[in-house]
């Protein structure tokens, strides 16, 4: 379980990455609607993190 758990935090990191990158290439007036899904990834990856450090038992 907690090599499924590295692996989907890894995923988590590189989708993080690769949104900031995409980010720097998008319109201003679009960037609002464009953080939601980093805001996702980045929630995802913190409850991750807890679930990896035994928080959730």
């Amino acid at each position: 379980m907690d090599g499924l758990l590295a692996v989907l935090m890894l995923a988590g990191v590189a989708a993080v990455v690769g949104s900031i990158l995409i980010l720097r290439k998008v319109p201003r007036d679009i960037r609002p609607v464009a953080i939601v899904p980093l805001l996702v990834v980045l929630v995802g990856f913190a409850i991750g993190f807890l679930a990896l450090s035994g928080v959730f038992g």
